[in-house]
Order: structure tokens, then sequence, then C-alpha cells
């Protein structure tokens, strides 16, 4: 059994030291993952789980029908039987809003098959009515954020002002869910400031759980959604509610109408990742389903450059989506980044389980650089810039000569090589499962079709014999006088001559061929009222047979001789 998995690694605590310095301390994307219970449509069909939690933080996968199990290990794994508040308890998500209330950008997605409760987890289930709320137990991550939140900004000494925004990426376009009107497309543009950003985004300001609960269920409502197989109520879109908190102490927005500077907190609903076989989608749903997968190969391909330690040299493509460009600031930026997985224990879905694994194994390696805004400070005086200058100097000096005096500095490098070619093997033997799964899967496949073909003779073989059966039959039942027709079995343009053996034990060999009366020891019992008759058909024989079977020519002339009523009629000398 070969674990997977990436060096421990809190986002928070990894910052309680504060990212001072001219080197930011790189912290990797948490993960955490979470596997849903069974639902009652997959126990009635009977099927299997094949995921087991091995303790807190390693998920172990069992492949029905037998092979070796694999581990993944994250930050956190929970189990089917966990609440919404274990859930929330072990995501963290406090400590990303304490950053956030520093300054910090922070982003909590939740990464998943379709079906997998990923909307659940962040927002709970659906209401079961308009204006009907979700109970308390059942509440998701982003509900409990928002209580805390609120609670902690009341408690703090300086005023806070708080924003809101929520949009959806539906088919590589981007729509307001707060807008007062219609829902319509908006740009996504692009300056040296802000970074990506959305254009003519309604912000609303809000002071109370009341409020921000409402602007909750308003987007949740005008959000796409639709049903399919695997799930009745799917999200057919990526959703991302961003919170900006911002102090009355900062500086005011850079650009008119552009968000509050300060820290922020991003939950991002991705849409679930897809078969159309499977979710038997067609239509608007098959669009919808290839505009889901497209956006979500492209997040996963930034995903993958970011693991290459030469990344700052190389091109990140961003662009390349909607939902890359939300949400470059959150995984190759200066952002915290929260990420949660959920899957389905069911063996049935174990293909798309084991692709959700190794994408939340990838993303967890990336590492980001968080960096709260700058705050504006005081010039300092034009007499001290040399001293300060001298003292920065210093600092440079003094940090270069500890890098060279620090014993574990190699180690550490290759510590990390070493852990690079465990998850390499890993890799690897993955890649091994599962070209052994597919090399087993044609083997029956080519068994299942040499069975086909086998059964395929026998039922021609079958079909033969019952045409011959049939065409004895309507030769037995043949009446009148005159020449039989040729045996079926011999296929000769000739009838046989009774005298001789039968070549095969079809009933119409057994009878003459002139009187059609049952042959004794294949004679015909009277032969002698037909004699000339039977000439007939021996000499048409004889010379089929000198064309044909020269060899047979002599022992049939010899039994014609060798019989005296037959030479009588036929006038043979009894020495030829």
């Amino acid at each position: 059994m070969e674990e997977r998995g990436s060096p421990d690694g809190d986002p928070a605590r990894n910052l309680e030291q504060g990212p001072e310095g001219p080197e930011k301390p790189e912290t990797p994307i948490q993960v955490v993952l979470r596997v849903r219970p069974m639902s009652a449509a997959e126990l009635r069909r009977g099927e299997q789980s094949a995921l087991h939690c091995s303790g807190t933080r390693t998920l172990q996968v069992s492949p029905p029908g037998g092979g070796p199990d694999v581990a993944f290990r994250f930050g956190a794994v929970l189990d089917g039987a966990r609440t919404q508040e274990d859930v929330f308890r072990a995501c963290g998500v406090r400590r990303l809003g304490e950053l956030a209330l520093r300054g910090f950008s922070c982003t909590v997605f939740t990464f998943g098959q379709t079906g997998s409760g990923k909307t659940y987890t962040l927002t709970g289930p659906p209401p079961q009515g308009e204006g009907v709320p979700v109970p308390p137990s059942l509440a998701g991550i982003m509900q409990r954020t928002f209580a805390w939140l609120l609670d902690r900004v009341q408690h703090l000494g300086a005023p806070v002002t708080l924003h809101a925004s929520y949009l959806e990426i539906y088919n590589e376009q981007v729509r307001d869910l707060l807008s007062l009107g219609s829902l319509r497309p908006l740009p996504v543009r692009w300056n040296k400031t802000r970074g990506f950003y959305v254009e003519q985004l309604r912000v609303v300001e809000f002071g109370s759980l009341g409020t921000l609960m409402e602007l909750l269920q308003m987007g949740l409502s005008r959000r796409r959604s639709s049903a399919h197989t695997l799930n009745q109520a799917s999200s057919r879109s990526h959703a991302l509610l961003t919170l900006y908190i911002s102090h009355q102490t900062q500086m005011p927005p850079v650009e008119p109408g552009g968000p509050p500077t300060g820290g922020k907190l991003c939950f991002v609903d991705l849409a679930g990742s897809e078969k159309v076989t499977a979710t038997g989608s067609h239509g608007e749903l098959m669009l919808e389903a290839n505009s889901i997968n497209r956006s979500l190969l492209a997040l996963g391909h930034c995903i993958s450059l970011l693991l290459d330690p030469q990344r700052k040299q190389s091109h990140i493509p961003f662009r390349d989506s909607k939902l890359t460009k939300l949400l470059a600031d959150s995984l190759g930026g200066r952002g915290v980044t929260l990420m949660v997985a959920c899957v389905s224990p069911s063996a049935q879905c174990l293909p798309e389980t084991l692709s959700t694994l190794r994408y939340a194994s990838r993303a967890q390696r990336v590492t980001t650089r968080p960096q709260a805004p700058k705050s504006p400070v005081a010039k300092p005086p034009r007499h001290l810039e040399p001293e300060l200058l001298q003292l920065q100097e210093e600092n440079r000096l003094l940090r270069s000569q500890l890098r060279q005096m620090d014993p574990k500095a190699s180690g550490l490098s290759g510590a990390r090589v070493a852990w690079a070619q465990r998850n390499l093997y890993g890799m690897l033997q993955e890649f091994m499962l599962e070209n052994e799964r597919l090399r087993k899967e044609k083997s029956q496949l080519q068994s299942s079709w040499d069975l086909a073909c086998d059964e395929q003779r026998i039922l021609a073989q079958q079909v033969q014999d019952l045409e011959r059966r049939l065409f004895s039959a309507c030769y037995l039942h043949q009446s009148g006088p005159g020449p039989a027709p040729p045996c079926p079995c011999v296929m000769a343009p000739l009838p046989l001559c009774h005298a001789l053996p039968s070549l095969c034990s079809c009933p119409c060999c057994h009878l003459c061929p002139l009187c059609r009366a049952p042959l004794a020891h294949w004679a015909c019992p009277r032969r002698e009222l037909h004699l000339p008759q039977l000439l007939a058909l021996c000499w048409p024989l004889l010379w089929a047979l000198r064309i044909h079977r020269p060899d047979m020519v002599p022992a049939l002339m010899e039994f014609l001789v060798s019989r005296e009523d037959i030479a009588r009629a036929t006038h043979f000398p009894q020495e030829k």
C-alpha cells in the first residue's frame, strides 16, 4: 500500500509571525477531504463502499475485485458520520477569518464529482420553500462563517466595514447574482493594481447577519441548477461569494467603484465534474457539462504548472477560462487558500473519486506567498536615509551568512527530493494498476467474443441440421411415380443407385430412389421389377464417376458384372 500526500502545512500557523521581511514564507494550499455517506438510492442498489478512513488524515481506497489498496493523506479526512459542525471545525475557517481581518486575501473552495456534496458542504441542503430557513444543525460552512465573523467584528476595538458580492460563471459568462435587474454577462478585466476583476459587479454593504443571509438566499435562488441521473439539484455554474473586510483607518479604493481595500474572504462553489454518458445529459445539459469540464480542465492545468519549481520563469495560462482568471490570486498569488475535496464512497463512482483524489493531491503541493496590503507609512526624514540604507545592507549580509551556516539547508533539499520521488513512485504505481485493470477488461471482452463466435457456429450447425431434416421430411411425404430428387447430403446432380451403400445417415439414403421402399442390406426388395430403370440410373453414375472419381469406376463395373440378373438385362459379358 502506497501512501500519497504532502508535507504538513497550516496557513494560519505559518503566518502567525506575520509576513514581514523581504522574503515572504511559502504556504501550501490546505486540503480537507470529506466523504459523504451512501445515498438511499445507492443502498437500494446494493452498492458497496470502496473508501475507508484510516485515522484522521489518511483515506484508504480498496478497489473492488481485488488489487492493492492505495492511501491518500490530506490535512484532514472526514467520513460520512461527521456533522456540518465537525466539518466547519476541521477546516479551520475561523483561522482564515482571522487572517482576513488582518488584511489577507483568503479563499475557500469545494471540488469534486457531481453529487458528491460540495454545495451541501458550503451552504447546507437546498431550502424546502421560499422563506423557509435552513435548520441550524444543517447550516454549511458559509452560514457558520458569517455568524462567527459578525460576532467577531462586534468585539474588535476598531470599527470595521463589511461588503459582499456574489457572482456565477455560467457557460463562460460572468453574471451578477445580486444585480437589481436581469442577469447579463459582465466583462473580466485586468490591471496591474487589482489583477483580474469583474467590471460593473455590484458590491453591497451589510451590517447584520440577517442582511447577509438575505443576500445569500437571493444568489442561491438565481443560480442555475438542473436535475440529471446522478444529482436531482446539480449546480450548472461556478459560484463565488466574496466578503470584503475594511477598517476605517485604511485608505479608500484606488479606483472609483472598485471594491474596498483590506482583507477578503471568498467562498467558491465549483460545479461538479461529470461524464455525459453517466449523467444522461443531452441538449442544453450537455452544453453546460462541456463548459464545466473545460473550465475545470483549465484549472487542473494551471495547478499542474504551478507545481513546477521554475514556475516563476514559466507562463501560467490563467487566461484560458474565466474561472482561472478569478482564482489566479488564490492559487499562485498572495492569498491563503483552503480546498475541501468531496467524494462519493460508492464503488460505482471509483474512477471519478480517484480523479478527485489525484487532483487534490496535486493541489496541496501548490504554494503561495501570502501578503497583506501595505498600509501607507510616513516617509523617513532625509537625514536618516543614509543610516537606513546602511542598516538594510547589514541585515542582508547577516541573512546571507546565516544561510551559509545553516546545517539543515542541504538536508531540507534532500528531503524534498525524496518526498518528490515517493510521490512519483505512487503515481507510477497507480498508472500500473490502471493498465492492469484495462488489460483484464480486454481479456474478458476477448473471451466473451470467442464464446459468442462459438455459440454462433453451433447455432449455424443446428440451423443446417434443421434444414436437412425439413428436406428429408418433405422427401418422405412425396408421392407419385418418377425418379426421386437427389439426396441433399450428397448434393450431387445425379441420384444415387440403390445398389450402392448410402453415403450418409439421412433417411432419404435408406429408401429406394425408384419406388421409395425401405432398403434392406442396401438392396431394394422389388428390384426385379425395375432393373431397366435402375440401369438408367447407373449409367449416368458411371459417367459422373469417370469424370470426378475415376478410381471408383473399376469397382462399380466389377459389381455390375458379378450380378447375373443385371448382366442378363444389360447383355454384359461376364468376362468384362
